[in-house]
């Protein structure tokens, strides 16, 4: 008796795994995103190689720690503004323009909170006036923090003739900063809450979500009822009283302030803004990221300098980590596409 099996049903084929291409953009965006957390380690781990029993100690971690505090802030200055879409290259003056407000004040006997209540004045004021400009008089944000730098930088000049400010800086306000609580400076405690209370604000509340919206596009956020004007100007200030408040800190860390170093600062936050996106998996601004950045191109610095790197070593070196960054951000955003 024969069967006939010519109606019979074929096997199921096994399931396909991803296309190679698909495969392939899936394992760029990983790769962008675990980058400055491989970089990180393997520069921990070439240099305690290269300089074992130096590097790798934990007061060096400390001070790495300790001395990257002001340009994690100011980086975080830096992010705000980016958040809503404008380019705040005045952060670095503004920086500076705080902390010589904050010595000069020491210096004339204002007791420290009216020192640093000025300080922190200083950036409320010069945020409000960038505002005007940008969001009122809508003139492009690189031109008119361009301009705001360079009326900065002649400021500070007045009030330090050019000098270095410590007259007067009492050492009570260093220890505002440096004594530690359980092994930690007090200046990364305040670093540490400054980026988690920004990190709420921006993920978590209605506000930071309209900042981001204001960010992405203008225009389709007004469509939604979102008033942009006014969460660029919020943005604008907030990233200036936070660089100021950096400001302060240096001016604390270091028992005084002079008329530069400014600009130094400005360009390595906006490079760890940018390669902080990195880890995004859409290649958005975020501030765990940007503390990354910064953290990773400090501990590379670091290591660079125990090795007697020269002293342009450092602005190379930031340089070359802006323009990586921006690489690897077309890449993932390229592989999520």
């Amino acid at each position: 008796m024969s069967t006939d099996t010519s109606t019979a049903p074929a096997p199921a084929a096994a399931p396909a795994g991803p296309p190679p291409a698909a495969l392939a953009a899936r394992l760029t965006g990983l790769a962008a995103r675990w980058s400055l957390v491989v970089l990180l380690v393997a520069f921990a781990v070439v240099f305690s190689l290269l300089r074992p029993g130096q590097f790798d100690t934990a007061q060096n971690a400390q001070t790495i720690a300790y001395s990257q505090s002001v340009i994690v802030v100011v980086a975080l200055s830096a992010l705000v503004s980016a958040t809503v879409g404008e380019i705040d290259i005045s952060i670095g003056a503004v920086m500076t323009t705080s902390g010589v407000a904050t010595a000069w004040a020491f210096g004339r006997g204002w007791p420290p909170v009216a020192a640093v209540g000025l300080g922190l004045g200083c950036g409320l004021v010069i945020g409000a006036v960038n505002a005007l400009l940008i969001v009122r008089a809508r003139i492009n944000s690189f031109i008119a923090t361009l301009a705001m730098t360079t009326l900065l930088t002649g400021l500070a000049l007045l009030l330090t003739d050019g000098l270095t400010l410590y007259k007067g800086v009492p050492q009570g306000f260093n220890d505002l900063v440096a004594v530690t609580v359980a092994g930690v400076p007090l200046m990364v405690v305040y670093t540490a809450v400054l980026a988690l209370a920004l990190a709420y604000l921006l993920m978590r509340t209605p506000v930071g979500r309209r900042m981001k919206a204001a960010g992405s596009g203008r225009a389709a956020a007004e469509l939604i009822g979102v008033r942009t004007a006014r969460y660029v100007s919020a943005a604008l200030v907030l990233g200036s009283v936070i660089a100021a408040f950096g400001g302060v800190l240096g001016t604390a860390r270091l028992q005084a302030a002079g008329p530069g170093g400014g600009d130094a600062v400005m360009l390595s936050s906006i490079a760890a803004v940018f390669l902080g996106a990195v880890v995004s998996r859409r290649g958005h601004l975020n501030v765990g990221g940007t503390v990354l950045a910064v953290l990773t191109l400090g501990v590379g610095i670091t290591g660079l300098t125990m090795l007697g790197a020269p002293a342009w070593v450092p602005d190379v070196f930031n340089g070359l980590a802006l323009v990586a960054a921006l690489l690897i951000s077309r890449a993932g955003k390229a592989a999520t596409a």
